[in-house]
């Protein structure tokens, strides 16, 4: 692995989707395997979070990678 872990997993999902997929979907994976993998590697814990405007509120979930 020669990314971080959260780039590792991110990388994965969109090359397994080939980016044909809402913003949510890399989101939940990345909440799920970068939670229980930081903790397996590094012994650190690691939960990542969509932070966006209030503005756009839960829409950005809907959005499109591709």
């Amino acid at each position: 692995m020669k990314h971080g872990i959260f780039t590792y997993y991110l990388l994965k999902k969109l090359q397994q989707t080939k980016g044909d997929c809402t913003y949510a979907e890399p989101d939940e994976y990345l909440r799920k395997e970068v939670s229980i993998n930081s903790l397996v590697v590094n012994k650190k814990q690691q939960t990542p979070q969509v932070v966006g405007g209030s503005d756009v509120g839960d829409s950005w979930k809907e959005w499109k990678v591709k």
